[in-house]
């Protein structure tokens, strides 16, 4: 009896299949959902499961149609519900995103962090902010990779990605300063507190505002409000100091930057400013280095002066040593000495000149070596010259020569047709008689020249 082929009728083809897989107590557990619409669940744009499941049942393998079990599904969830179950792996499970679904987030991500970059970031100059379209031009100038929202938060990425662009210095650009102000009960805390912003956070106190530095707006009798610009990385800086003080801290602005038309005047007011500020730094600095060399000169003249004392009273010591009588010993021993030091001085002379006249004479040698290079440079270059002009004339007469015929009797090139012509000319039969009679053939020239006749005539 044959054996009977059977084939499953009730299997389910899953297409355009997007897998949800979570592990729990040692099994794995995955369901089938349509690409696309899992993300727009996660963000609850998408409330009914019939949408973004292709099937209510739970897997432990889609791709091999392997089916869980109840009491697996009680093991590891609690409970057997199928839709409650569904639930929880797509809210905490992992999904496999397709390429266009992952260029997509990226996109999206990379255009948040950009939209952050253009409203918490100015130009440190002109304190506007930058356009999109900069902003996105100088994230792929600097290189800069967009990262999965999972991995890092956008606000981390627009950190991030400011840094890059400033350490790459392709844009000048820098965060936008903070409005904050303080307000204090004890009008005597004013400078206190206005040090401390100064020193440790680096703030401006009323810049911006056209106020002085020295502001300090009471509210009551005993009471005063201080305002102020600030980095927002040094926000904790200040929250601290107000909260050391006993003061409250309001935020007035979060994002301080120009908005608006360009005023000209201003514009050419901050200019004018800025070059001013530059002139006054730059005599600062001719100052200070004047004042270095003339430190430094006075210093010099002060140690020369020193050992010049110094050297006068070794002199006197000598000659006090002198009158005082030495042992003649003693003083052909310094003289010795003396005589020794002025041989090392000179011998030290001879060596430098010694060094000097070598490396004369080794850039001799090398000049007259490069000179015979050169010559002999030169030289090939003329031989080659000559070779290619002899090679290009034989190949020319080669050339000449391709596509002629010689006549055994007369010699000379002829092309197909004047070789057909040659042996019915009076210069070959003419030649072809003397051959007979055991004469050289002449060549054309000479049989032109001379009387063919008499010259048979004689020579036979």
């Amino acid at each position: 009896m044959s054996r009977k082929i059977t084939q499953p009728v009730n299997q389910v083809r899953l297409t355009n299949v997007a897998v949800v897989r979570m592990n729990r107590h040692g099994k794995r557990f995955e369901v089938a959902c349509y690409r696309n619409k899992i993300l727009n669940y996660r963000q609850r744009i998408e409330t009914d499961l019939t949408e973004v499941l292709q099937t209510d049942r739970i897997f432990t393998n889609v791709s091999k149609g392997q089916f869980a079990s109840s009491k697996d599904l009680v093991t590891a969830f609690g409970t057997s519900d199928q839709d409650a179950v569904c639930q929880i792996i797509l809210d905490k499970g992992q999904v496999q995103v397709s390429d266009m679904e992952r260029n997509a987030v990226l996109e999206n991500t990379a255009r948040e962090v950009a939209n952050m970059v253009v409203t918490k970031c100015v130009h440190p100059v002109s304190n506007r902010p930058y356009t999109i379209n900069q902003v996105r031009s100088a994230m792929k100038q600097a290189e800069f990779s967009i990262q999965s929202t999972s991995s890092r938060s956008v606000k981390q990425q627009f950190l991030d990605c400011v840094r890059v662009i400033q350490e790459k210095k392709v844009l000048n650009i820098q965060r936008a300063k903070m409005e904050l102000a303080i307000v204090f009960l004890d009008i005597e805390l004013t400078s206190s507190i206005m040090g401390r912003l100064e020193r440790e956070a680096q703030a401006l106190i009323c810049v911006d505002n056209g106020l002085s530095s020295d502001d300090a707006r009471p509210n009551d009798d005993s009471g005063g409000r201080l305002q102020f610009l600030v980095d927002p990385s040094k926000y904790r800086v200040v929250d601290t100091i107000a909260k050391e003080s006993g003061s409250s801290l309001e935020m007035l602005r979060p994002v301080v930057r120009e908005e608006g038309d360009v005023d000209v005047s201003l514009e050419l007011q901050r200019k004018n400013l800025r070059q001013s500020e530059q002139a006054a730094a730059f005599k600062r600095r001719e100052q200070t280095e004047d004042e270095n060399a003339s430190f430094t000169h006075d210093l010099v003249s002060v140690l020369a002066d020193d050992m010049a004392n110094v050297l006068k009273l070794e002199e006197n010591m000598n000659e006090r040593q002198d009158q005082d009588g030495l042992d003649d010993d003693q003083v052909s021993f310094q003289n010795q000495r003396k005589k020794n030091k002025k041989a090392q001085k000179k011998s030290k002379k001879a060596k430098r000149r010694e060094k000097e006249e070598l490396s004369l004479r080794q850039a001799r040698v090398e000049a007259e070596k490069t000179r015979k290079a050169e010559r002999e440079f030169r030289l090939g270059d003329q031989q080659k010259c000559i070779e290619v002009s002899t090679v290009g004339a034989s190949s020319n007469a080669t050339m000449r020569n391709v596509g002629t015929k010689a006549c055994n009797t007369c010699g000379g090139a002829f092309t197909p047709s004047e070789y057909r012509n040659h042996f019915r000319s009076d210069w070959h039969r003419y030649n072809i008689k003397l051959k007979m009679n055991g004469a050289k053939p002449v060549e054309e020239k000479e049989f032109l020249i001379l009387d063919s006749e008499a010259f048979f005539e004689n020579n036979l």
